[in-house]
């Protein structure tokens, strides 16, 4: 859903319930989260979600019935927000560097390379790219990778979980390495952390990261 839907259902969802809503905009909102949407002449608005139908009237005024909203309210509460809509944070991790991709639901796909975004919208989607300072393989250097990377993490992550992806096995599984230090030290960082997956970088497309995080995530 767009920002002015988010709205709307964000204030049939509030505490005390509105006695001003929009007909209209009330209408916008089932359009875009019911499975179906039904209009007749008589005034009605027949809306089929979760297996059910309920039935709105039209009010003369223009403003949606404080019944009306008492029954949108109960549906609300029982549907899951996961249409496909809000943010995906992933997380791609090797031992050289980890891109932090925050995918927007509600907007056409981005193409990314490693040096350049093309983003239809401004908002759409954002990239940092945290990389080690240094050639050198050795612990030392390894923990200050991780322990940036978890600073960069936890503005992002304070109110969304993250997946993260990882590439290679054993000793070379950079991703279990930054789990293990994010757990240690990073704990707040480490909680938000919704799955993690091991997968060929080299090959994965932004498109193919985000449909895999869905995946995992149920989303």
């Amino acid at each position: 859903m767009d920002h002015h839907i988010r709205a709307t259902y964000d204030a049939i969802l509030s505490q005390p319930a509105p006695r001003d809503l929009d007909w209209d905009r009330f209408v916008t909102l089932w359009k875009d989260i019911a499975d179906k949407v039904t209009e007749d002449p008589g005034a009605r608005l027949a809306v089929d979600i979760n297996g059910h139908r309920e039935v709105f009237r039209r009010p003369h005024d223009g403003r949606v019935s404080i019944e009306d909203i008492e029954l949108a309210r109960h549906i609300l509460a029982k549907t899951p927000d996961d249409k496909g809509s809000g943010h995906l944070l992933v997380v791609t991790i090797d031992e050289r560097a980890a891109r932090i991709l925050d995918f927007d639901l509600d907007t056409p796909k981005v193409v990314v390379t490693e040096h350049d975004v093309k983003d239809p919208s401004p908002v759409a989607h954002h990239m940092r790219t945290v990389e080690r300072h240094t050639g050198r393989d050795d612990e030392a250097d390894l923990k200050a990778f991780f322990d940036k990377l978890a600073e960069t993490l936890r503005p992002l992550v304070a109110s969304q979980t993250f997946v993260l992806f990882g590439h290679g096995e054993g000793k070379a599984n950079t991703a279990a390495a930054f789990v293990e230090r994010a757990t240690a030290h990073h704990p707040e960082v480490a909680a938000q952390l919704a799955a993690t997956a091991q997968i060929d970088l080299s090959a994965a497309t932004d498109t193919i990261l985000e449909a895999k995080a869905k995946e995992l995530t149920g989303r």
